[in-house]
């Protein structure tokens, strides 16, 4: 009965171990994560306007973002790109930062692409500071590309999808790229404008994940089960056992008369059936406590010491 609930506690413990070690691994993984986000902060303010050619339809020579614009109407797209990331570690950032204007000339309805031009709009800058700050601002002559875009249609005879991006690169040391990037079409008589920024410093998909971690946790998870089921759901439990012997089990309400000269304790209950029921026998329990007679001998199965 003792080796019996030693291997219990043993198991027990062993249980208890994998599931702290899991849990631990989850918490500081998570945290992990968490600090990595709480690390910078971001405040961008980007955002551009466009300068209409003189007209006797619109009202105001300005327009701002997020319209529909008609290309022909377009004189310049001014540009302020203000990008802040505010760093709450308080230590020295290295970063980097230029603007870029790239063309992309498409054919086959944008599936193929057949020529592009970089355009050096700003010089990389190299800084080391507590904090990235970047304002700028720059005032693009849209018809300038359009009219490099249909030099280059009138040259070799063809019509082509084009577009032109305009792009803010951030690099910081060791990290992927953040930026802020204007798509405009070209070519096209009423175009839309977008902006999207990709800010890899911040988000949580742009962080290596440490696949040994994962499996590890996997593994840790998978054993904490398995040796909880084995506590939980022991294939020994008295009641699971019992259950289809009920013919041959009497329970008691008196200890039984025996001394330690004739009694043989037994560490597992299967044992016991086979004892009682190869000998013709009844079982009995008392007080959770089941034995065995055979031949004035007590087989007795202790789950709870009270005899």
């Amino acid at each position: 009965m003792q080796e019996k609930r030693k291997k219990i506690k043993i198991l027990f413990i062993l249980s208890c171990i994998v599931l702290i070690g899991t849990i631990s691994l989850g918490i500081l993984y998570s945290n992990k994560n968490i600090q990595k986000n709480k690390k910078y902060q971001l405040i961008n303010k980007s955002y551009y306007e466009v300068t209409l050619n003189p007209n006797d339809f619109f009202s105001n020579d300005k327009l701002e973002e997020n319209h529909y614009y008609i290309a022909s109407s377009i004189k310049s797209i001014n540009i302020y790109f203000d990008y802040y990331l505010k760093n709450n570690t308080k230590e020295n950032i290295d970063y980097s930062y230029d603007i870029t204007a790239t063309i992309k000339s498409y054919a086959d309805n944008g599936t193929k692409l057949i020529w592009t031009k970089d355009f050096n709009l700003k010089d990389r800058k190299n800084i080391k500071d507590k904090e990235i700050k970047i304002n700028e601002n720059y005032k693009l002559d849209y018809q300038y590309y359009v009219n490099y875009i249909k030099s280059f249609q009138e040259y070799y005879n063809i019509k082509t999808e084009n577009y032109l991006y305009i792009k803010l690169n951030v690099q910081m040391t060791d990290k992927e790229n953040s930026y802020i990037l204007l798509t405009i079409p070209i070519g096209e008589n009423i175009i839309e404008i977008t902006l999207n920024e990709e800010n890899a410093f911040l988000e949580n998909k742009k962080q290596n994940i440490d696949l040994q971690k994962i499996i590890v946790i996997i593994i840790l998870a998978l054993a904490a089960i398995y040796l909880g089921s084995k506590i939980l759901f022991n294939k020994d439990n008295e009641e699971a056992i019992l259950k289809e012997y009920q013919d041959i089990l009497i329970t008691v309400q008196n200890r039984p008369n025996k001394n330690s000269n004739n009694s043989i304790y037994l560490t597992s209950l299967k044992d016991l059936i086979n004892i009682a029921v190869t000998n013709n026998g009844n079982i009995f329990n008392y007080q959770k406590n089941y034995y065995t007679i055979v031949e004035n001998i007590y087989y007795i199965y202790n789950v709870k010491e009270t005899i």
